[in-house]
C-alpha cells in the first residue's frame, strides 16, 4: 500500500500546498480520500492516472474537502471513462453534484454510484475494507475513516513445493489459492506450500476534528494515523472554536492510541513552510513514536 499526499493545506491553498486530498493505492486499486479544489491538477503533476480512480471518499461537505469532485467527474467524462466511479460521502452529496450538473445543463456519460456513509456498516471495496466513525468538527457532519488492506496470501515455500514434486507450471495455481492434481495423481492443497495469510496495513484518517475518543479507539495500534493539525497550540482557542486540532493535541491522540506512525497534515495557510518544523516538535512533546510532516506529493509506503 502506498499513501500519496496531494494537498496538505487547510481552507485555502498556498503557493506550495493544495487543498486536502490523499491517494491510497495498491498495485491494482486506489482510493481518493477527499477531493479539494485543484485535486485533479495535483494528480496530473504527480504523474497519477485519473482514469484509475475507482473510489472517492468525501469525509464532509466543507468546500476545501469536496470542491474538486465535480471538475474531476467532468474531466473523466471528457476522457470517456468506461468504468464505474464509486463515491462515498455524507448525506446530500449526490444531490449537490446532481443539482450543479442540472444548472450547467450537462451530465456525465459514465456510470457513477453514490453511497451515503453509515457508521455501522463495513465497506468492502476490492482490495480495501473501510469503517467510518463520527468525529467532532464543531457540530458539522464529519467522519473519520479506518482503511485496511485485505489479507494477502502467505508466502510461497519453493522448498516444500520441490519436496512434494510440484511442477513449476502448477505452482502459480497454488499461489492463487487453488488445489492442484500432480501427474502422479496426488492432490496438493495451497496450505501445504503457502505460509499463513499476511495481514494488510491499517490507516486511520481523522478528517477535520477536535481530539476525540472515536479516533483514539479506531486508531489503537494502527500502522499509520493521519491526523489534522491545523494550528500550533498557542492558537488552541481558535482550534476549539472552529472544530480543529493543534499539533500538540494530535500528538496526544497518537500517544493514547499507541500508533506506529503519526502523519500531521491540514495546516492553516497562515503558516509558512519553515514553520512546519514547529508542528513536529510540538507533537513530539507527547508522542515519542515516528512523526512525519505531510507535504504535497509526499509518498509513504506501508
Amino acid at each position: 500500500m502506498k499513501v500519496r499526499f496531494l494537498g496538505t493545506s487547510s481552507a485555502i491553498p498556498t503557493g506550495s500546498r493544495g487543498l486536502p486530498a490523499i491517494l491510497i493505492k495498491t498495485m491494482d486499486d486506489s482510493i481518493l480520500l477527499d477531493c479539494g479544489e485543484g485535486t485533479q491538477r495535483q494528480m496530473i503533476k504527480a504523474g497519477e492516472s485519473l482514469m484509475k480512480i475507482r473510489n472517492v471518499i468525501i469525509t464532509h461537505l466543507h468546500g476545501d474537502h469536496f470542491f474538486g469532485l465535480l471538475p474531476l467527474i467532468q474531466t473523466l467524462g471528457i476522457l470517456r471513462k468506461n468504468s464505474e466511479l464509486h463515491i462515498i460521502g455524507p448525506s446530500g452529496l449526490e444531490g449537490i453534484i446532481g443539482e450543479i450538473e442540472y444548472i450547467m445543463g450537462s451530465k456525465h456519460q459514465f456510470k457513477t454510484s453514490f453511497t451515503e456513509i453509515e457508521t455501522k456498516r463495513i465497506y468492502k471495496l476490492n482490495k480495501f475494507i473501510l469503517e467510518f466513525f463520527p468525529v467532532d468538527h464543531a457540530g458539522f457532519e464529519t467522519y473519520g475513516v479506518k482503511i485496511r488492506e485485505k489479507e494477502k496470501p502467505g508466502r510461497f515455500n519453493p522448498e516444500k513445493a520441490d519436496e512434494l514434486e510440484v511442477p513449476p507450471i502448477l505452482r502459480g495455481i497454488l499461489q492463487r489459492g487453488f488445489s492442484v492434481k500432480l501427474p502422479n495423481g496426488k492432490i496438493v492443497k495451497p496450505q501445504e506450500v503457502m505460509g499463513p495469510p499476511r495481514k494488510g496495513p491499517i490507516i486511520v484518517y481523522s478528517s477535520d476534528t477536535r481530539p476525540v475518543e472515536s479516533v483514539v479507539s479506531k486508531a489503537k495500534g494502527v500502522d499509520m494515523l493521519i491526523h489534522e493539525a491545523t494550528y500550533l497550540h498557542d492558537l488552541r482557542d481558535r482550534a476549539m472554536a472552529t472544530g480543529h486540532s493543534t499539533a500538540l493535541e494530535a500528538g496526544e491522540v497518537a500517544n493514547a492510541a499507541n500508533v506506529k506512525k503519526l502523519i500531521l497534515t491540514h495546516f492553516s495557510a497562515r503558516y509558512k513552510e519553515e514553520d512546519l518544523v514547529k508542528f513536529k516538535k510540538e507533537a513530539s512533546n507527547i508522542f515519542k513514536g515516528e512523526i512525519v510532516i505531510a507535504k504535497d506529493f509526499l509518498t509513504i509506503s506501508l
